[in-house]
């Protein structure tokens, strides 16, 4: 993906964004200051539930940093050079140049990203908690139980097993291993993964249409992203089992 600002280099990375996180950035930020904070914390004026809510918002988005460079640093320790790491409308991107190296690695790349956002979950928790037992201000508490609780969905929803997901990289690593077929463990993976943004895009429309509830668009724009990324998924390892095939065999005993 490309990124319309590059924000430098961490961890030896190069890090960016793509103008569309801006939109996610608006939109967390409101519903922290219009809708969260009046409900859970009455009374916070305006002048003060804008500022945290633009806080949280940019939390938010360090934490899904943190996700995505979990995920290079893995990469990075078993070979797998990483071309950059990109935060866009619908969360964030590590793109690597090579495939893993092994099942393992594929696994360990995989499960980084969702065991950073459960150690972000329970810090943002616990400093919640810290800070309710001293009696710190409420909406403050409010901001970082709601952080702690958006890391803990993220970690969840990223372990649902369906490529481009993180849940579906564990599914091929578990295949690729029991099988010892790469190729096929990622077609699978692809499969799990269209089937689960159908569902997703289904579910998004009957929100919509049965329910009158607005998140159906967001729940029907990421199931859709997901149907395209694995149906491109399902393309590559395809390719890459044929290639695989064509290749001539050599050795002792033909």
């Amino acid at each position: 993906m490309k990124q319309t600002l590059r924000l430098g280099r961490v961890a030896g990375f190069a890090v960016g964004v793509h103008w569309s996180v801006l939109v996610i950035m608006v939109l967390l930020a409101q519903s922290l200051a219009t809708g969260v904070l009046p409900a859970r914390a009455p009374g916070t004026a305006a002048p003060v539930a804008w500022p945290l809510g633009a806080a949280g918002a940019v939390l938010f988005l360090v934490s899904l940093l943190a996700h995505e460079l979990a995920h290079a640093l893995v990469a990075r320790h078993f070979g797998v050079r990483v071309q950059q790491v990109t935060l866009w409308l619908l969360g964030g991107m590590a793109e690597f140049r090579d495939e893993p190296p092994s099942a393992r690695a594929d696994l360990l790349m995989a499960g980084a990203g969702p065991l950073t956002s459960v150690a972000a979950g329970v810090g943002f928790g616990s400093a919640a908690v810290l800070l309710s037992a001293v009696r710190g201000p409420v909406a403050v508490v409010v901001v970082l139980l709601w952080l702690a609780m958006i890391n803990l969905i993220l970690a969840g929803f990223n372990l649902l097993p369906g490529a481009p997901l993180d849940g579906g990289r564990i599914l091929r690593a578990a295949l690729w291993w029991r099988h010892g077929d790469r190729a096929r463990a990622a077609l699978t993976a692809a499969r799990a993964g269209h089937v689960l943004g159908l569902t997703l895009v289904l579910a998004g429309l009957a929100e919509l249409m049965v329910f009158g509830m607005l998140d159906g668009v967001w729940t029907t724009l990421v199931g859709w992203f997901l149907v395209v990324a694995a149906a491109a998924e399902g393309t590559a390892a395809r390719s890459a089992g044929g290639a695989q095939r064509r290749q001539p065999r050599t050795g002792v005993g033909r």
